[in-house]
């Protein structure tokens, strides 16, 4: 009778223990290691933040940056500002690569090769920085490179008039097919360029009659 009591009362003391600290709490004070949720455990492998990123790649920066790679550059540096790496974290880098690019564009300008020019001119004002900070270290606003873009466009378009008035169609259509590669919208080479195609198939039309 006295061991029935005595399992009795030891019994009620568990149920007591487990009722005022739970069962968690139960094994933690046995000794049981703590369950770790499924989000603790992804916590031990953190993935890289965006300033890590853009440290592993600033040497291939650098590298295309110093072999004048100038877009392949700013392709690098788009992809890690699009991870989440401030536009300030690369702003040395951004503005060399900006400026790398229009100075080889002012070169080809100069070298009457405006087809070669608009398309780098393009791409300079396609990515020039948005931060107010890395946009002042840029050597031309985004006006100015619209205005040489314009006047990449216009050389194009006289070399064409000057193609079409001699009888040239070919000539005229390929200078202002060149213009759409940097300025697709540029209204009087697209009727130029419409014009022109109409009569060279025109021509075609009668040498097969």
């Amino acid at each position: 009778m006295k061991i029935w009591w005595c399992r009795h009362l030891l019994l009620v003391l568990v149920l007591l223990t487990l009722a005022s600290c739970g069962p968690a709490g139960f094994l933690r004070r046995s000794g049981s290691p703590p369950r770790q949720s499924a989000l603790a455990g992804k916590t031990e492998n953190p993935p890289l933040s965006p300033a890590n990123v853009s440290a592993t790649i600033r040497r291939k920066i650098h590298q295309e940056l110093a072999a004048e790679n100038y877009r392949s550059a700013l392709n690098l540096l788009r992809r890690e500002i699009k991870k989440g790496v401030p536009e300030k974290a690369l702003a040395d880098e951004y503005g060399q690569a900006i400026n790398g690019l229009l100075r080889e564009a002012k070169g080809y300008q100069q070298k009457g090769l405006p087809e070669k020019a608009g398309a780098l001119f393009r791409s300079a004002r396609e990515r020039f920085p948005k931060t107010k900070e890395v946009a002042e270290r840029i050597s031309l606003a985004p006006a100015e490179i619209s205005a040489r873009i314009e006047d990449c466009a216009e050389k194009l378009m006289e070399r064409g008039l000057i193609a079409y008035r001699s009888g040239d169609l070919d000539g005229a259509i390929k200078a202002w097919k060149m213009i759409h590669a940097f300025s697709p919208r540029h209204q009087a080479s697209l009727k130029a360029l419409e014009t022109a195609e109409i009569q060279r198939e025109n021509l075609e039309k009668a040498s097969r009659q």
